[in-house]
C-alpha cells in the first residue's frame, strides 16, 4: 500500500543528508546524523535554509520555521520530514 509520495525514514534521511552535504560542500559520509544541524561541516544559517528548501521541494512538505531551532539532530529532522510526508500522503 506504498504510495510514491510516502517517504520512508531511510529515504528521507538520505534526502536530508544529501541536501545538507550539498550546501555544506562535504561528502554525505562526512555528516554524522546523530549530531545537531549546527555540527554539520560547512553549514551556517543561510546554507541551512537553502538545504531546508531543497528538502521541502523534494519531499513535498513545508517545514515550520521554528522547527529548525527545536531540532536536535539531523536524524530527528529527517524523521520529522518523513512524518510530514506521511501526513500529506494520507490527505
Amino acid at each position: 500500500m506504498s504510495d510514491d509520495k510516502t517517504m520512508d525514514d531511510a529515504k528521507t534521511l538520505d534526502i536530508v543528508v544529501r541536501a545538507l552535504a550539498a550546501q555544506g560542500s562535504v561528502a554525505p559520509t562526512g555528516i554524522d546524523v546523530d549530531k545537531p544541524l549546527s555540527a554539520v561541516p560547512g553549514i551556517e544559517s543561510v546554507k541551512a535554509l537553502r538545504a531546508i528548501t531543497e528538502i521541502e521541494d523534494e519531499c513535498d512538505v513545508v517545514i515550520p520555521d521554528d522547527f529548525l531551532f527545536e531540532t536536535a539532530t539531523v536524524r530527528e529532522l529527517a524523521a520529522f520530514v518523513a512524518g510530514l510526508a506521511r501526513e500529506g500522503s494520507s490527505l
